[in-house]
This record gives C-alpha cells, sequence and structure tokens, in this order.
C-alpha cells in the first residue's frame, strides 16, 4: 500500500495505517470507527475446488485478524476459463468460500467475475476495530514471541502441485489453512500484545523481519519450538523450494546471524506460507499459560522466541 503514498486521491483522507506506514491491511479512521481493509487471491493451491475456496476465504480473513479486527463484510474476486473449467467446480470453490465466511461471522455482499485463462479465487474484506489497532512493528525490548499455526503449506503446495505430497500431508495441511485466526487475535487483545501480524508469504523470517524493522531491536528464535506440519521439513531437505520462498531467504539470509549452520530449517522459516498463523508480541511481563489458553481459547500457541535489544534487527537462532 505504500506506493499509493503520494497519490492526489488520498489527500485529506483519514488513512491511519497504509500510507507511510504499510502494514497486513489499511485502516480508515471515520467518526471515531477505524475501519480496516485488505484484499487476497490465488490460483488453486489444492486440488479439492471446496477446499481452495474454504482456504482462499481463510487468508483473506487473516489479515483483519491480524490488525485487531472482527471482519464485517466482503467482495468475492471470481477469474474463470469458462471454456476450460465447469461452472459445477467454480460453485465447490463459491461453497467454500461462503462456509468459511459464515464461520466467521461475515457477510458476503456481492464481487466481480472476469474470464481468465488462469483461475483465481479471493476476497476483499472490510473489518472493524473496536479494540486496539494491532501494528506489526510496535514490538517491546523482552517481548515474547507466539505463533499459532505450524509452518510447512509453502512447500505442500508445491508437493502438491509436483505430485510429491501423500493425502495425509495434504490433509494436515488444509485443516492448517482453513483455520480462522479468530482465537489467536483474542489472545492478542487479551495478554496487551504489543505487535501482531500473519504469516503468509514473506514467511516467518520475512514477517518476523518486518516487525523488526527500524526498531533497533532483534529476537532471538528457539528452533525446536518452531511447529512444522509433519513432513514439510523433509520436502525442503529433499530439495523442494519454490522460487517465492527463495526470494524471502535471499532477502532475510544476512540478518541472520547464523545463517550456515542449518540452512534447510532456514528454508523452512522462509517457505512462503498462505493462511498462517499470527506471530503475537506479548509483553515480558504477561502471563501466558499456552495450555490454559488451548483449553479456554481454543487456539494452539508456541512461544518460538523473544524480542531483544542486543541485536540491531538481526536474528539470532538458538539451535
Amino acid at each position: 500500500m505504500s506506493q499509493f503514498k503520494n497519490h492526489k486521491a488520498l489527500a485529506g483522507s483519514d488513512v491511519s495505517v497504509g500510507l507511510n506506514n504499510p502494514d497486513d491491511a489499511g485502516v480508515i479512521t471515520a467518526n471515531g470507527t477505524n475501519l480496516i481493509q485488505s484484499i487476497d487471491f490465488f490460483t488453486p493451491i489444492l486440488d479439492n475446488p471446496y477446499d481452495w475456496g474454504r482456504v482462499a476465504a481463510a487468508n483473506a480473513l487473516s489479515d483483519i485478524y491480524a490488525m485487531g479486527g472482527e471482519p464485517l463484510s466482503a467482495l468475492q474476486l471470481v477469474c474463470w476459463p469458462r471454456d476450460h473449467i465447469s461452472f459445477e467446480v467454480l460453485g465447490e470453490v463459491i461453497k467454500g468460500g461462503l462456509d468459511v465466511m459464515a464461520k466467521a461471522n461475515c457477510s458476503v455482499i456481492g464481487g466481480h467475475s472476469i474470464d481468465d485463462n488462469e483461475p483465481k479465487y479471493g476476497f476483499s474484506v472490510t473489518g472493524v476495530a473496536t479494540r486496539n489497532v494491532f501494528l506489526n512493528n510496535s514490538i517491546k525490548d523482552g517481548d515474547k514471541l507466539f505463533l499459532s499455526k505450524p509452518l510447512g503449506t509453502g512447500v505442500i503446495s508445491s508437493a502438491i502441485k509436483k505430485n510429491q505430497a501423500n493425502p495425509e500431508i495434504i490433509e494436515e495441511a488444509t485443516k492448517v489453512m482453513v483455520g480462522l485466526n479468530d482465537a489467536a487475535s483474542e489472545f492478542a487483545h487479551k495478554h496487551n500484545a504489543n505487535a501482531v501480524t500473519d504469516i503468509t508469504g514473506f514467511g516467518l523470517f520475512g514477517h518476523l523481519s518486518e516487525m523488526l524493522k527500524n526498531t533497533n531491536l532483534g529476537a532471538n528464535i528457539i528452533s525446536k519450538n518452531i511447529p512444522v506440519i509433519n513432513g514439510a521439513q523433509k520436502l525442503i531437505d529433499d530439495g523442494l523450494f519454490s522460487s517465492g520462498s527463495q526470494r524471502n531467504l535471499d532477502y532475510v539470509i544476512d540478518s541472520i546471524m547464523n545463517n550456515t549452520e542449518n540452512l534447510n530449517f532456514i528454508k523452512l522459516c522462509c517457505d512462503a506460507q498462505t493462511s498462517g498463523g499470527l506471530l503475537v508480541s506479548v509483553p515480558k511481563d504477561e502471563q501466558v499459560d499456552i495450555e490454559l489458553v488451548k483449553e479456554t481459547m481454543g487456539v494452539e500457541l508456541w512461544e518460538i522466541g523473544q524480542i531483544n535489544s542486543e541485536y540491531i534487527e538481526k536474528i539470532n537462532i538458538i539451535y
């Protein structure tokens, strides 16, 4: 969104997040209300059209939750090769998307479709923040870092395209991707999070780097605490790694202090995720019982590290 910061059409607007401070979504403050807007759509990442629709909806909603908001309404975006793929298949995609939007209490009020040689599906979502608006780089020294979903959806999606993913790993990845981040966002509110971001195309380390940017702070990451979908690390160990994930790796590699000790683990942390979890930076004095959180809020969390002032915008991996 930062490319629009000098656009005359925005002069005098009430954009509070999204111009000079790009984040996971844009925020417009109007009459005391913080409205959140985001958009996301993509080509098929699963062979099952219903599941693709579900993932697309969960992924589009994630930015709203990452900003601390609740979804209000959504518009569907459809690109469809009508001469090559039937409208029955599109119907399954849309059904999946609408089912997840209904689960999130988000009203789908319309949309737009065009003919395209490659199918694409997603949503533009509007939400509202009635409490704190979370930013992605307002971390504080000593913050504890919590992640709400395991890594690996990117490499598994690549494996699906290459017919290298077994049904079990596809099922587990699908379960991760269709899950909403609403409970993780509620956790962030309850524990007074200083910063929140959702882990998507930049991978864990890419989004963590954005969290550290211009803060003069660094992060310790505990490798054994990083959650991973069963089989995902082996796919990377076997040489599967997408071009997008490689760009993530190239972007962050110099900021990783010990970047030669276990390159394949670092690759996993740079894996471009779809509908990943929230990365939540919680004040050091907050008492968090992750088992109690799971029991009472229905969200599984992993404490993966801590923000510190010892390193400036560096990631230190503790093996």
